[in-house]
């Protein structure tokens, strides 16, 4: 086998670990949506369950993170960018642990404060922007095996989507300063306001390790 064929199937292999751990933190971050549904039906065993599917997604991504250092190990010097690889692959992890944040946060929300229509159109919107973002960079992680140029694009919209969130994240907050009476229920939606901001932070940082990584294939 010639040293560049050798390249391209250690750097295939680590890509697909890589691809696994994105596919797993969107398929998280989409539980994000069903939870706040049931916390506004009062459903704590609906929440409780979608508390424990985050937990388990994430200790997937851990033990798939855990494969691809083992993997990059195997490979030395033989994939020349694997630092970006590995690099990327924190990134991704790190997301995790703000999606997992931003499901406890939410968690200690009262179904009034949920119930409000006003607050239930802007943490939902939130959420549904941060998941189109994650979305964009599974796709731009998938499109990193096929084709380099089209994850870098992919990325660019990760980057405009961030930026939404960042700017909505503010109004948000703002709102929820003038209209709420209980310093309780504020804190409360400010920290999972702050979450979901955070993540969309953690999304651009991976988007950022993804584009770097793009570059080099």
């Amino acid at each position: 086998m010639s040293g560049p064929e050798s390249e391209t199937q250690a750097r295939r292999r680590t890509i697909v670990v890589l691809q696994d751990e994105m596919r797993r933190v969107l398929d998280a971050s989409r539980v994000l949506l069903e939870e706040y549904a049931a916390i506004v039906k009062g459903d704590k065993t609906q929440v409780g369950s979608s508390l424990e599917r985050v937990k388990k997604s994430e200790e997937d991504v851990v033990t798939l993170r855990s494969a691809l250092i083992r993997e990059l190990s195997q490979v030395g010097t033989l994939l020349v960018n694997r630092e970006d690889v590995l690099r990327a692959a924190f990134a991704v992890e790190d997301m995790f642990g703000h999606v997992n944040g931003v499901a406890f946060k939410m968690s200690q929300l009262s179904r009034s404060t949920a119930k409000d229509k006003k607050t239930g159109e802007m943490v939902n919107s939130l959420l549904g922007s941060l998941i189109d973002g994650i979305s964009k960079l599974n796709d731009s992680i998938r499109a990193l095996s096929i084709n380099s140029e089209q994850a870098i694009l992919l990325t660019s919209q990760v980057q405009q989507i961030e930026s939404d969130i960042d700017n909505r994240y503010r109004e948000a907050v703002a709102y929820v300063m003038k209209v709420t009476e209980s310093i309780k229920e504020l804190i409360l939606l400010k920290d999972v306001f702050e979450a979901i901001e955070d993540c969309a932070d953690a999304m651009l940082s991976a988007s950022d390790a993804s584009t770097i990584l793009a570059l080099g294939l």
